[in-house]
């Protein structure tokens, strides 16, 4: 059934190629040839976008035991993303598509984008049990031009969307601290942006912080968390921060701090990137530390393929999907 996916050597360079000549490639698997809707696993998808006209964005889709799904963002408003996310949940669902939870980090059209054209689409025929979030205030008053022409229109647009198409969806405002379940999927919000007090922050550093546990396993959602937000979650105890899987902030990008990634203690990193931008930013302390001093043992990137980890995850297990965009 499987083949060995092409291995990261070929397609990336540099300080990335070599650490991963040391560890197997993610197998490799054609879409067509499993039986999706099955049930009682619960099964992490981490989703390729389609990059070729924006170098970001980021969606995640857990599919619980019962079946229902809970998302984290979305990605971007690229033309036909909402398509494919609502086919790849349909290929997996046994009748109607059942979203038992939909997270988003923050308002960045790269993390809401799709869920506002989504909406807008399948409203009718999705079940959405519950939106979580807890976005910052931005003064909608002095937005000019439509949702997509800057990330506070498209915030805008956010909230008018689940007013309009959704309004029946309840909305859990996060708080830190804050701990709910969905299924077997348990959940601890470690940052909002309440915590940066009064210091100045980027957008991004109002990103939402979850810990999620699946079994004995955690997972950290990031984000696109920065500077300022990794100063504040590094005040809390280490042992609130230690997990097993951590999705690496803003993309690869000018993210989470050293300080941060060396007290997670991860062993596999989530890089909702495409595989280009690996490249061009491998050379960073940060990103230097993750792939060649941490206890990181597996890369996997979302530019490469949607992967698909299923739980309680064994190491170097991931299932790739065939790549749809070069």
């Amino acid at each position: 059934m499987f083949s060995r996916a092409h291995t990261v050597k070929d397609v990336l360079g540099g300080i990335i190629k070599n650490y991963l000549l040391r560890v197997p490639s993610i197998r490799s698997i054609s879409e067509n040839s499993r039986n999706f809707p099955g049930g009682g696993e619960t099964t992490l998808y981490q989703l390729e976008l389609d990059y070729r006209k924006i170098d970001c964005g980021m969606s995640y889709v857990v599919k619980t035991r019962s079946g229902a799904f809970f998302i984290v963002d979305g990605g971007y408003f690229t033309d036909g993303e909402e398509d494919r996310l609502y086919h790849f949940l349909k290929e997996r669902s046994d009748g109607d598509i059942h979203i038992a939870g939909w997270f988003f980090s923050h308002a960045h059209q790269d993390h809401v984008g799709n869920f506002i054209n989504f909406v807008k689409k399948y409203c009718k025929v999705v079940q959405i049990d519950r939106l979580y979030y807890n976005i910052q205030k931005i003064d909608f008053s002095i937005i000019t031009g439509d949702w997509k022409s800057c990330d506070e229109a498209t915030a805008r647009e956010f909230f008018l969307v689940i007013r309009k198409y959704i309004p029946e969806v309840p909305v859990t405002i996060l708080k830190t601290g804050q701990k709910f379940s969905v299924g077997e999927l348990k959940f601890e919000v470690l940052f909002t942006h309440h915590d940066l007090e009064s210091l100045p922050a980027s957008f991004n550093d109002h990103s939402t912080v979850l810990m999620m546990k699946v079994g004995k396993q955690k997972i950290l959602w990031l984000g696109d968390i920065g500077t300022k937000g990794s100063q504040a979650l590094m005040r809390m105890p280490k042992k609130k921060l230690a997990c097993d899987i951590v999705q690496v902030a803003h993309h690869g990008y000018n993210g989470g701090t050293l300080e941060l990634y060396s007290a997670l203690g991860a062993r596999v990193a989530l890089w909702p990137t495409p595989e280009n931008r690996m490249e061009s930013n491998e050379s960073s302390d940060v990103n230097n530390y993750i792939l060649k001093q941490s206890r990181v043992k597996e890369h996997i990137v979302s530019g490469m393929g949607t992967a698909e980890m299923k739980f309680p995850y064994v190491y170097k297990t991931a299932n790739q999907f065939k790549k749809q965009f070069e």
